[in-house]
């Protein structure tokens, strides 16, 4: 890359930072405008990334929202914003299945097991399928949900909602069990590798430990912004959460806060751990829609994965940790192996099957 063109792009990210931190108090009709706007000015194609092994163009309409790897890792479920919900073999990338039950912006995705499914919405339907005879094995209307967390030893799910209510609920009839309220909207809720206790992010920038019956056990240094998504590494001893740019990291056993620089110009909204806790996944939204692995220790570049066309939602690794899928406001999904020798090229997408 020239230096020109080095500089453009340098000038064209921090205007984008600068839209970044403008839009975080505008109304909703500004930032996409100005989201619009900074798209037409993407460096991001201009940087040698990985190539996506297969693309579901625009599988989604009015955007991608969520991405679930099942438990073996043979197929990848996808929700959208009109409710829809998907299942694609891996990676061929074959339509299996539709299912039929949501009218409003998926807002979480997960498999409990082979067989089983768990969807929820933004007008707070939560729905078990069976994946096997595409039909629905519980259903509850609650209130807008946020996230979803899935808590294997307790055989309950944790739901986060919109009005700062955390609910617990059995698995699959999706009784209530325990119920507290937060001070502000749940952002996202994970569940330790080891199932020692559960990890809250809300609105009002805190990060709450709390127990199988949603009691508070220990606070977290507290991160300077809002927290997107969290997750915790596989071993247990690390919180890894999304911000504006940055990561941050908590140390489980001490609580203390690290924040990490990112290649991100936007908010990071969705991040994973590969299955070995030695690489991290991350992409951006909000002007940004970089997909990025990096070192899980020292926060290196490993791998710049082609960037999605419109802002990112969602990111996954596969429990092999072999792909990485990853969903866009455009309505496409990609499905990237990582096991492959890292060749970056110059990528203009949307991409290209196989």
């Amino acid at each position: 890359m020239s230096v020109t063109l080095k500089s453009a792009c340098s000038v064209v990210l921090s205007m984008r930072r600068i839209f970044c931190l403008a839009t975080a108090r505008l109304p909703v009709t500004a930032i996409l405008a100005l989201t619009w706007i900074t798209a037409l000015c993407s460096c991001s194609a201009l940087i040698p990334a990985q190539r996506p092994h297969l693309t579901l163009h625009e599988v989604h309409p009015f955007g991608a929202r969520r991405v679930a790897f099942s438990p073996s890792g043979d197929r990848l479920a996808t929700g959208g914003h009109m409710g829809e919900v998907f299942i694609w073999s891996v990676p061929a990338g074959e339509r299996l299945a539709r299912l039929y039950g949501h009218d409003k912006a998926i807002s979480g995705l997960l498999w409990v097991d082979e067989t089983h499914l768990v969807s929820t919405d933004k007008a707070g339907r939560i729905t078990v399928w069976n994946s096997a005879t595409h039909t629905t094995v519980t259903s509850l209307q609650t209130e807008t949900v946020t996230s979803v967390a899935w808590w294997p030893a307790w055989q309950r799910l944790i739901v986060g909602h919109a009005d700062g209510r955390l609910r617990s609920l059995s698995y699959p009839d999706l009784e209530p069990l325990a119920e507290t309220g937060l001070a502000s909207r749940v952002l996202s809720v994970a569940v330790e590798t080891l199932e020692t206790w559960l990890a809250v992010s809300t609105a009002d920038k805190h990060v709450r430990l709390l127990d199988a019956d949603l009691q508070p056990l220990k606070s977290l240094e507290t991160p300077p912004g809002k927290v997107f998504e969290l997750r915790f590494s596989p071993d247990g001893r690390q919180l890894a959460g999304g911000g504006w740019f940055r990561l941050f990291l908590w140390n489980m056993a001490t609580g203390e806060l690290q924040v990490r620089n990112t290649e991100h110009y936007g908010a990071i909204t969705s991040l994973d751990y590969s299955p070995d806790g030695r690489q991290m996944v991350s992409i951006g939204r909000i002007t940004d829609a970089r997909v990025r692995i990096t070192d899980a220790g020292s926060g290196d570049t490993n791998r710049r994965l082609a960037t999605q066309p419109l802002c990112g939602w969602n990111v996954r690794f596969s429990p092999d940790g072999q792909y990485v899928a990853s969903s866009s406001e455009d309505g496409s999904v990609f499905l990237y192996d990582v096991s492959i020798p890292y060749r970056p090229t110059l990528y203009q997408g949307p991409g290209i099957n196989n």
